[in-house]
C-alpha cells in the first residue's frame, strides 16, 4: 500500500493484538517522531494480511485534499464518502487533533464497530481533555524520536551507509536527534538545521502557545536551559 515505510516494530508489536479491536488505538507523540509512519506500518501490514485496501480508510488531515476539513460534520461527510459496501472497515485518522469536536465522530465509528486508529500532538491527545471525552473506549500508544537501535536498522532499510566505527555512528546519531527525516539528508549540517528547526516549533506551538504563556522572557531562559 505505501512504498519504502520502514516497519518500527517496536511499536507495531505492542498495537498489533488490538487491530481489529473496536478499542479506538490513539497513537501520540511529539512532532515529527514518525506517527504517521506508524500508521502506515499498520497499513501495510493489514494489506499483507488480506485485508483489502478499499476496507482501509486513511484521512491525512494535515495534506492536500483534507485540510479543509474542520468540524466533526465534514469529517463524518468525508468518511462516508469514502465507504463502501464491506462488513469491516479499519478508519485512520492522521492529526486528528486539528477538527474541533473528532471525539463524538471517532467514538460512533467504533460503537459500530470499525477499528480506529488516530494520531495526533502530544499537547492534546495526552491531555485530560480526550480522557474525558473517551472515557473507557481508547488506548494510547506514545511514540518517540527512533533509538539508537532504529536508527541503525533503518539506515540499513533505506540502504545507508553505517560507519565501522559505533563511537562515532552514535555521535552522529546524538547530533541528528533520532527523528527519522533527518535520515533523508546526506548533509550532517542540513541534518541539524531540521533538527533545530523541530524543536523551536515543538516549544513555539506546543508549550508557548498552547499553554499561553505570558511571562516570554523567563519561558525563554528555561527553555534555553533544558535545550542545553
Amino acid at each position: 500500500m505505501f512504498k519504502k515505510v520502514y516497519p518500527r516494530e517496536k511499536y507495531l508489536r505492542k498495537i498489533r493484538p488490538f487491530y481489529h479491536s473496536d478499542i479506538i488505538k490513539v497513537i501520540t507523540g511529539i512532532r515529527r517522531c514518525g506517527k504517521s509512519f506508524v500508521l502506515k506500518g499498520i497499513m501495510n501490514e493489514l494489506v499483507s494480511k488480506n485485508i483489502q485496501e478499499s476496507q482501509i480508510i486513511y484521512i491525512p488531515l494535515d495534506k492536500r485534499g483534507f485540510k479543509n476539513i474542520k468540524t466533526s460534520e465534514q469529517l463524518e461527510e468525508k468518511i462516508e464518502s469514502m465507504l463502501g459496501d464491506k462488513e469491516q472497515y479499519y478508519l485512520f485518522i492522521d492529526e486528528v487533533q486539528n477538527i474541533t469536536g473528532f471525539e463524538s465522530v471517532v467514538h460512533a465509528y467504533a460503537e459500530e464497530g470499525y477499528s480506529v486508529f488516530l494520531t495526533g500532538s502530544n499537547s492534546y491527545l495526552l491531555s485530560d481533555e480526550i480522557s474525558t471525552k473517551l472515557t473507557g473506549r481508547y488506548l494510547k500508544f506514545e511514540t518517540y524520536p527512533l533509538d539508537f537501535a532504529e536508527y541503525l536498522e533503518m539506515k540499513k532499510f533505506f540502504g545507508k551507509s553505517i560507519q565501522q566505527d559505533m563511537d562515532s555512528e552514535f555521535m552522529e546519531y546524538i547530533l541528528n536527534g533520532g527523528f527519522p527525516k533527518t535520515l533523508e539528508f546526506n548533509d550532517i549540517h542540513t541534518r541539524q538545521v531540521y533538527t533545530r528547526g523541530i524543536i523551536s516549533e515543538i516549544f513555539e506551538k506546543d508549550v508557548k502557545t498552547r499553554k499561553r504563556i505570558s511571562n516570554v522572557p523567563v519561558y525563554e531562559r528555561v527553555q534555553s536551559f533544558f535545550a542545553e
